[in-house]
């Protein structure tokens, strides 16, 4: 009886051996956004930049139209607000809104992030009143979706307000603030620096309507609030002390103001050693 030649039991070894699993379509895509999120959350955005768009690269190839391509679009948006590159964010941004709406409808939570997004890169550039009309739509759907006192309903009112206030529309500024910090209030209590960044605003904005007495008491509590949550040394702490100056030097109270200015003065001489 002849036994099997080298070449026969070579035949039945790779025959035996199971078949390399083939990498499904998308996993270097994935693998990509994974890199790029890490990086991204590193704070490491030139990296985080050069992955994302290697990953735009790869989800091209599913069409124009993938949400592949939209997240990954978003993702980089983001970065490219990080690196304060306004126009490239603006774009990406854009871009990534119309594949979400074409893909689930306007009205979609994947629109609604995507246009909070966009509008965000908007007043980035200083496009004030041409975020308004995107931050109107994601309030509408957040409010449907998330109800009317969830924290991102919350951060689009306030972003709605802050708006409004750098286009010194006080009166419009006003209502959507209110509603930020009742809601962040409700959510996380007193003390809560994202309410100190509601109340700070607010007082602003009553200071600026001439409605001084509630404007002092906001700017105490968003002292108070900052101190407590941010620290005495925090440049926010600063910002609100100085804001409340000059507002106290307006009305006479002069004593109060100089209080204020001086620990403000501080804060900023300590950030300049720091830096």
């Amino acid at each position: 009886m002849v036994g099997p030649t080298w070449r026969g039991i070579a035949l039945v070894a790779l025959l035996l051996i199971p078949p390399a699993r083939a990498q499904y379509p998308g996993k270097s895509w994935e693998d990509k956004i994974i890199q790029a999120n890490y990086a991204s959350g590193a704070h490491n955005y030139a990296q985080a930049e050069q992955i994302f768009l290697q990953a735009i690269h790869e989800a091209e190839r599913f069409g124009p139209d993938d949400t592949r391509l939209g997240t990954t679009l978003a993702g980089i948006g983001a970065v490219y607000r990080a690196e304060k590159k306004f126009a490239e964010a603006e774009e990406a941004l854009r871009r990534a809104a119309g594949i979400f709406e074409d893909a689930h409808g306007e009205e979609s939570a994947d629109v609604g992030d995507a246009d909070y997004k966009l509008a965000g890169a908007l007043t980035d550039e200083g496009k004030y009143a041409a975020a308004l009309p995107l931050l109107e739509k994601s309030l509408r759907i957040y409010e449907r979706g998330n109800g009317p006192n969830d924290p991102q309903t919350a951060s689009v009112l306030c972003t709605i307000g802050d708006t409004h206030r750098a286009l010194k529309s006080w009166a419009e500024a006003e209502s959507p603030l209110k509603r930020c910090a009742e809601i962040r209030e409700a959510n996380g209590g007193l003390v809560n620096a994202e309410l100190g960044d509601a109340v700070n605003s607010l007082a602003v904005v009553y200071m600026h309507e001439g409605k001084y007495a509630t404007a002092d008491s906001e700017f105490k509590l968003a002292e108070k609030i900052r101190e407590k949550t941010l620290g005495i040394t925090s440049p926010l702490f600063a910002d609100t002390l100085e804001a409340h100056a000059a507002m106290l030097r307006q009305l006479g109270r002069d004593e109060e103001a100089a209080k204020d200015a001086a620990l403000a003065a501080a804060i900023r001489r300590r950030e300049k050693k720091t830096n």
